[in-house]
Order: C-alpha cells, then sequence, then structure tokens
C-alpha cells in the first residue's frame, strides 16, 4: 500500500506538478509535501487531508483510462490521422460556429483527413458512451518574414510609446504619436516599430504604470487614448508625472465622451453598437469590472461578495458608468488601429511590434472575468538563481493549465486575437511559461514548477498567427531545456537574442555571426542598460547605489564589464578614441552582418540616451517606465540618428563587403 506522501506525489505527478528540478547551479531541488499540495490547490485539485488526495488521485486515473477518445487533440492541418473507439460509433466535427464539416460511422477508428486551420469538437456516441475531443489545426508554422515581409530578413526600432514627446500629447505618447512615429521611422527603411505592452493597466489603480503588470491582457491602455482636442506639450522634465498627466487626461476624456453620448451623429451611435456587439461578452465584462472598480478599488477581492464575479448583479452596480469604459475600448481599437494603418502605409511590411505580458495582476479583470481558468492561492514568478538568492515573486496570476485545456483555451486565444489583429509582429513575453511555469504558493510553501501543454499552446499561438497574418517572437533567453527553442522555432516562432547577455564561457561577449539565425537580435531591451550605459557600466552603478553590490563586488563587475568592452573593441575593431555614437553605429553594423533573421535597435541608444528605461527587481529605487525621449516624433524626420538607418541597414541588409565601403567597422565572422 503507498504511503500518503507516495500518493501525493503520484497525484502531482499524474497533474503536471514537478517533482524536483535543477536551479542555475546545477543542484536538484525536491518539491516537499507542502508545496505539492499547494500547486495542486491552485489547479483546483483538494489536498487538505490523505483522505482527499487518495480520492483525487483515484479520480485522475479513472478519468485518465475510462476515456474513451483523448480530451484534445493537435493536428496539422491538411493532415490525416487516425482515432481508435471501442465499439461503433456514430460521429461528427463541427467548426467553432456549429457548422458540421465532417460525419461518420466507425466500428473500430475515426479517421480524420483534410482540416483547415481552425479549432473544432468531434463528437463521437456508441452504445452507453458519448465524449468530445477538442481537435486544433494549426499550419505547417506561424508566418514568417518570407510569407508577411517579402524578405527573409528585415530590421526595426524599439521605444517607448509612453516617453514619446510630441507637441500635442500633454506629456505622455498617444496611440496617434504612435502613428507618426512609424510612419517617420517606415521612411528610413525600418520594417517594424516594437513598444512596450499596451494592455489595459486599469481606471482605478492609480499607483501601476508597469505595461508587464496589467489589469488585462485582451484589453488596451487608455492612458494613450489620444484626445481630440490638442493638450499641448509635454513638460520638459525628463521624467513622467503619471498622476499629474492621467488628471488632466481623463479629465478630458469625460468631457469628450459626454458630448459623444449627447450629440454624436446616428451613424457614429450605430458604429459603436457595431463595436460593442461583435466584442461581445468579453467586452461588457471587462467593463463592467472597471466601473465596479471605480466604486469599489482595484483588486475585486476585497470588494463585496455579491459582486466578486461577473454577473446580473455586477451589471446592475456597473450601471451605464460601463458603457463610458466601452468606448474608451473602441477609440483605443480605431487609433491603434489608425497606428499600424500610418506604418504600414510608410513602407513598413510589419508595422506596430507589440508584446503580450507573462500575466494580469491577481486583483485585476483578467483573474475577475476568468475565474473558471485561473490557478488560485498561488503567483508566478523564478525560483533563486545568482541575481535573486529569494527568487522571484512577480505577483501576477495564472491560469491553471488543467481549467486553460477544459474551457479549450479561449482567454488565450481571445487574448492573442485581439492583439494580432493590431499588428504584424508580436513577441511573448517569457516564453519558457509556454513549457513550465514557476509558481508561488501564498501560504509560504517554497514554489515549484507546474507543465503547461506545451504542443496545444504552441498549435493555439500558430493558428491566432494565421489568422491574422502575425510574426511570433518567443522570448527565449537564459538557460532553457533541451529541445525547448527547437520545439519554439519547428512552430514558427522565432528566437530572442539580447547580444550583451550572449556570452561566453569567459563571460565576453560571442561574435555577432554566432547570434542564432532565426531569431531577432538586438544588443539591448528595455530591460537592459542602453548602449551607451552598458559601455560606462551605469547599470552596475544602480546596482552599487540601490544595495545589492558591496564595493569590492562592484569593482569585480566593472572589471568583468571592461573585459566586455575590450573584446567588443576587437571584434568590431573600435578605436580607442571613438566616441559613443561611433561606437553605437559600428556595433549596430555589426548586429546588421549577423545571421539574425530580425534586426532591432533601440530608439534611447539611436538618440544616445545613457539611462534605461527600466531596472529588473525594482519598483522604486529607480524612475522605471518614466524616462521621455530627448527627440520629439516631430523631429523624427530630419533628426540624424534615424536617418542614417538607411544606410546602415537598408531593407535589403548589407553585407559585410558593403558595409565596408560605406566606412562602418566590419564585425569579423
Amino acid at each position: 500500500m503507498m504511503s500518503a506522501d507516495v500518493k501525493l506525489q503520484a497525484l502531482a505527478r499524474e497533474s503536471g506538478v514537478y517533482l524536483e528540478f535543477r536551479n542555475l547551479a546545477g543542484q536538484k531541488l525536491e518539491a516537499e509535501p507542502p508545496t505539492l499540495r499547494a500547486l495542486l490547490g491552485g489547479l483546483g485539485i483538494s489536498t487538505a487531508t490523505d483522505a482527499e488526495v487518495s480520492e483525487a488521485l483515484a479520480e485522475s486515473q479513472a478519468s485518465r483510462h475510462g476515456r474513451k477518445l483523448p480530451q484534445e487533440l493537435v493536428l496539422e492541418a491538411g493532415s490525416s490521422t487516425s482515432i481508435a473507439v471501442p465499439t461503433r460509433c456514430d460521429w461528427s466535427i463541427v467548426t467553432e460556429d456549429g457548422d458540421e464539416v465532417q460525419t461518420g460511422t466507425s466500428s473500430t477508428a475515426i479517421s480524420i483527413s483534410d482540416l483547415p486551420v481552425g479549432y473544432f469538437l468531434l463528437h463521437a456516441a456508441g452504445e452507453g458512451w458519448a465524449e468530445d475531443l477538442f481537435l486544433m489545426s494549426p499550419p505547417s508554422h506561424a508566418p514568417n518574414l518570407s510569407e508577411t515581409a517579402g524578405s527573409n530578413r528585415c530590421w526595426g526600432v524599439c521605444g517607448a510609446l509612453y516617453g514619446l514627446r510630441s507637441r500635442t500629447n500633454g506629456g505622455l505618447g498617444n496611440y496617434s504619436d504612435l502613428g507618426v512615429a512609424a510612419a517617420a521611422l517606415g521612411r528610413s527603411g525600418a520594417q517594424f516599430f516594437g513598444i512596450n505592452p499596451i494592455h489595459a493597466l486599469g481606471w482605478a489603480a492609480a499607483e501601476t504604470i508597469s505595461p508587464y503588470s496589467p489589469t488585462h491582457r485582451g484589453f488596451f491602455n487608455t492612458d494613450h487614448l489620444s484626445a481630440a482636442s490638442d493638450l499641448g506639450p509635454g513638460p520638459r522634465e525628463e521624467l513622467i508625472d503619471y498622476a499629474e498627466f492621467r488628471a488632466m487626461h481623463r479629465a478630458v476624456l469625460e468631457t469628450e465622451y459626454a458630448v459623444f453620448a449627447q450629440k454624436s451623429s446616428e451613424a457614429e451611435q450605430a458604429e459603436f453598437r457595431a463595436f460593442c456587439e461583435a466584442s461581445g461578452e468579453a467586452l461588457n465584462d471587462f467593463a463592467t469590472f472597471e466601473a465596479l472598480s471605480e466604486k469599489h478599488g482595484e483588486a475585486f477581492q476585497r470588494w463585496p461578495k455579491a459582486l466578486q464575479a461577473p454577473g446580473r448583479q455586477s451589471q446592475l452596480e456597473a450601471g451605464e458608468r460601463a458603457t463610458f469604459h466601452k468606448w474608451m475600448q473602441w477609440r483605443a481599437e480605431e487609433q491603434i488601429g489608425a497606428a499600424q494603418q500610418s506604418a504600414t502605409s510608410s513602407g513598413m511590411r510589419l508595422g506596430l511590434y507589440l508584446d503580450l505580458a507573462v500575466g494580469p495582476r491577481r486583483g485585476g479583470a483578467e483573474v475577475w472575468t476568468n475565474g473558471n481558468t485561473i490557478a488560485e492561492g498561488i503567483s508566478i514568478g523564478a525560483p533563486p538563481d545568482h541575481l535573486s538568492p529569494k527568487g522571484q515573486s512577480w505577483d501576477l496570476a495564472a491560469h491553471a493549465p488543467n481549467k486553460l485545456s477544459a474551457n479549450h483555451y479561449q482567454p488565450l486565444r481571445s487574448m492573442l486575437g485581439s492583439l494580432m489583429n493590431k499588428c504584424g509582429l508580436l513577441r511573448i513575453d517569457h516564453a519558457l511559461g509556454l513549457l513550465r511555469s514557476y509558481w508561488l504558493p501564498d501560504d509560504g510553501s517554497p514554489g515549484g514548477y507546474v507543465s503547461q501543454p506545451f504542443e496545444a499552446l504552441l498549435a493555439v499561438i500558430a493558428i491566432e498567427a494565421y489568422r491574422n497574418g502575425c510574426v511570433v517572437v518567443g522570448e527565449d533567453l537564459g538557460l532553457v531545456p533541451d529541445g525547448f527553442r527547437e520545439g519554439l522555432n519547428k512552430a514558427g516562432l522565432y528566437s530572442y537574442a539580447v547580444w550583451q547577455y550572449e556570452t561566453d564561457d569567459q563571460e565576453q561577449l560571442v561574435a555577432p555571426q554566432d547570434l542564432r539565425p532565426f531569431s531577432l537580435a538586438c544588443f539591448g531591451t528595455h530591460d537592459t542598460p542602453t548602449m551607451a550605459g552598458f559601455w560606462h557600466g551605469i547599470d552596475i552603478d544602480w546596482w552599487r547605489e540601490i544595495g545589492w553590490l558591496n564595493s569590492n563586488e562592484t569593482h569585480d563587475r566593472h572589471g568583468v564589464r571592461a573585459h566586455q568592452r575590450n573584446g567588443l573593441r576587437r571584434l568590431c575593431e573600435l578605436g580607442a578614441n571613438m566616441d559613443t555614437g561611433r561606437i553605437g553605429d559600428t556595433i549596430h553594423a555589426g548586429l546588421a552582418g549577423s545571421q539574425a533573421a530580425m534586426i532591432a535597435i533601440q530608439l534611447d541608444d539611436l538618440f544616445g540616451v545613457t539611462e534605461a528605461q527600466n531596472l529588473p527587481g525594482t519598483i522604486n529605487q529607480h524612475p522605471n517606465w518614466r524616462r521621455r525621449l530627448p527627440v520629439p516624433i516631430e523631429q523624427f524626420p530630419v533628426a540624424a540618428s534615424p536617418a542614417r538607418l538607411r544606410d546602415l541597414m537598408p531593407t535589403t541588409r548589407n553585407s559585410i563587403h558593403e558595409n565596408e565601403q560605406k566606412g562602418l567597422e566590419p564585425c569579423p565572422k
């Protein structure tokens, strides 16, 4: 007879909870019973007593052995397969809209073939049994550059939307600015313009400014709405005062909505109603949450019990105020769509490059509206490593894989469709989460890993990307399990290569020719030091100022950085007296000479900015998400930095020999 702990481990194994994992040092860490119970609880499995563990294990095994058909199946579009059945049965396959596409009667196996890209439900019924099987039929791969941009290589620019300056935005970059900036960069030859996540942050979340802490990833940030009236130029200060801007901006939005509600034409009202109808219950629930949050606070767990889930009572309480939030989402979708149109009209083949954050805030709208798929009692984060000895808790919610599967991945499908409809390129942050997710229990137990349905999630991503003609990048930085990148790339997702993270055993930066070919490569991101900051070790000084490094550690890190600078000097033949602007051009030329499919250049680097947009692991110790760009968008067309990009990285991508002819120092193979 199995002991209680052995049964608990068996249940965890059945449910996809890791019994052990290895940390960055290679040490094996075993999940203790409190962790296993907490993570199983997150999956909705009760394990408070040994009797509950025994019962849950028996139910899991009975369900697995008792089914006649798999619960779900990934079948590449146009291919065929056979599914064994135990008895004679009648079966049919229907689309999402309920249209029947295949039907038959089978005695030993159901034969399926030639399904188009999409989602389907197979229903089979025999004597004494009836079951459904969810079918995902992805393309052979997500769209690639050749199919979408007409070339297997391209380059683009990334920057902070909130940091864009203009004569009219009042102090925070908006969606109209986005279109203007993208068009200017497109005319310089860029094929995409990447920005920070633009997920909804929440009307009542007064302190939230991080784009990676959204209330809902399927709706858009209204801080970036362009007002119909001119808000005037923003303050000259480098840092954004969100409270000041929001007070001014929201008063304008309230006035504009009042005018719309009272004086808009019937045609405009009809267009808004059509948008609301097409957006369905998802928009209705989101707007209800936003209206309720204004009355009861940003975290729904502290609301009256009757309002802690969508429903009739919540809608009644929200009242007409919900319409205001629907109107803002309508405006946001229109403006983002217009920005994408401006980008592509300027010559950008891909246009906007958007970002899908890891997860939503635990008290926010996405959790409130998806109570049937959210993992309870846990947050997602990262295990202890050399950068964070105690690990990291991101205070973000996770969708439980078993619940997500039971609901046919609808929350993910909806989010991806919403974003991919507005861009030509999408980055999925922390793509390792498609394979496994690190969960931290609320009860204080150590964290542990939970498996994710990798094949099914890749299928959903590929289907939604195919439907929207969107290229996908999976952020796969750091150490990843064997075969993970190969799985991503086989599904058509490009890898992500940040050059300043790509080092050898001696902590030297690798040659650009060693950057992964099927990837989007860049020197840095919003989470890393800028090129000037890297060169001068500004990030190391910040770590010392915050107290993360002592004097000796600071000295050692500056020594490593000097070692890396010398390596770059050798790789790119940098002269001893070059200024950082020329150094930046030469490093960018090195990226241009790599084999990476896509190259991304940071606006901060183009304009010589020293300080980083974000310092990971900090909240108030560093001015994260607040830095404005030094160059207003009106000057982008004539600014020297974007103008020289056409020569530095033309659409056809220079060879190293061509760069030499332009006087740019090459990075040797």
